[in-house]
């Protein structure tokens, strides 16, 4: 009998071997801290504060990167709604390095669909997309979180 445990404790002991340390964000593939990224979307010149706190949240929770999208679908004054937007992305930017967050702030015009799928072909490290558009998030008790699934279907 002694002789069947030692065989059965030697062979456990050999066969556990440690796992790496590099721990992956959850089911984004992504080996490295903050190498999945989440797209936060307004058709506006500024973010709402609660899109911006609960992004920063949520890539604190993924271990994601955060990038801001401002889009003028209007075609009007486009170097108007620029400096705008860029006074106004102050408090985002602040949230996000107070986090710890890798951030990055682009304004683009054009049609929203055609630019989110543009960015997810040059990068397919995006795995949320949040959009902050007046219209849909009126009442601000939920806020629309897009996968990368979701974003091939639309």
């Amino acid at each position: 009998m002694k002789t069947f445990f030692k065989r059965i404790t030697g062979t456990r002991r050999q066969s556990v071997t440690p796992a790496p340390a590099v721990v992956a964000a959850a089911g984004c593939g992504c080996r490295e801290r903050q190498q999945c990224k989440i797209l936060i979307v307004s058709k506006g010149q500024e973010f709402s504060r609660g899109i911006a706190d609960y992004a920063v949240d949520m890539a604190c929770k993924t271990r994601s990167s955060l990038v801001a999208l401002n889009i003028d679908e209007s075609g009007r004054d486009f170097a108007g709604f620029r400096s705008q937007a860029e006074r106004n992305i102050e408090y985002f930017n602040k949230k996000a390095a107070d986090a710890g967050l890798t951030f990055r702030h682009e304004i683009q015009q054009g049609d929203e669909n055609a630019i989110v799928a543009r960015m997810h072909e040059k990068d397919p490290s995006f795995r949320y997309v949040m959009d902050d558009s007046a219209a849909v998030c009126k009442n601000r008790s939920s806020i629309p979180v897009y996968t990368r699934a979701t974003l091939r279907a639309r």
